[in-house]
């Protein structure tokens, strides 16, 4: 029997159509040689070049019409970023760099690690949290793959492939490799999409992010939500500022 917030097969269905119809309009707007939105949105770029990144909210439509989501909320956002006397190797390398995630993401990892690498392909475990009333700790495995287009293009996809809440909320409690929890609804799923282009001495980078979570606004045994629905677009504003930790701009 499903508890209130277990995943319904209808939610999921309904994330997995949002996810195929958006990766599809990536792949058309790629072939016809935007493998970048901002190169359709010319004054966003223009502000990405000095300096200022930005997240917004993004929304794929069917056909015109909204998707959709029985008991769920999908959150899509695109953010952009420049980075200075930077190369697409580079960056790509940082972006992979799971061990790190925790140093320049201290506000929303308490841990991090690569659990495996064949080839472009990695397996990550990140144990993220959001505190507001009460700490909520989540512990998120992810697969995650690299696609080398050409010489100045570059293309990361990492999706989380299981997503538990943590039984106990301490940064050194016992579970925090445990991935026998239970799901929530404080956050189902997240894709992440970085398209990286090489552009002279810098590379602009553009993260897409997509997420499933409960639509309701309490949770089982009277639990609220403490505010994690606003944490998907807490952790792309955080990266694209934590990575400036490591691709500092010029004074």
């Amino acid at each position: 029997m499903l508890r209130a917030e277990d995943l319904k097969p209808e939610t999921a269905a309904a994330f997995d159509r949002y996810v195929r119809l958006t990766e599809e309009g990536m792949q058309a707007r790629s072939a016809a040689g935007n493998f970048l939105w901002i190169e359709q949105h010319p004054k966003e770029k223009d502000l990405v070049w000095l300096g200022q990144s930005f997240v917004i909210p993004q929304e794929t439509l069917d056909n015109g019409s909204k998707i959709d989501v029985p008991d769920g909320i999908i959150q899509h956002l695109l953010g952009a970023i420049y980075f200075d006397n930077a190369t697409v190797e580079r960056v790509r390398d940082a972006l992979l760099d799971y061990a790190n995630y925790k140093n320049f993401l201290k506000q929303q990892v308490l841990e991090s690690r690569l659990e495996k690498r064949e080839g472009d392909r990695f397996d990550a475990f990140l144990r993220i949290h959001k505190r507001r009333f009460t700490q909520v700790v989540l512990n998120v495995q992810l697969s995650s793959s690299f696609t080398t287009s050409d010489s100045h293009r570059v293309s990361i996809l990492s999706k989380s492939t299981k997503i538990v809440e943590a039984p106990h909320a301490g940064k050194k409690s016992s579970d925090a490799n445990n991935m026998s929890g239970q799901p929530t609804g404080y956050l189902w799923r997240i894709n992440l999409y970085w398209r990286l282009q090489q552009a002279n001495v810098g590379v602009y980078a553009e993260l897409e992010s997509i997420s499933l979570a409960r639509s309701s606004g309490r949770l089982h045994s009277d639990r609220l939500l403490n505010g994690f629905d606003n944490f998907p677009r807490e952790f792309a504003e955080a990266f694209l500022e934590g990575l400036h930790q490591i691709f500092p701009p010029p004074r």
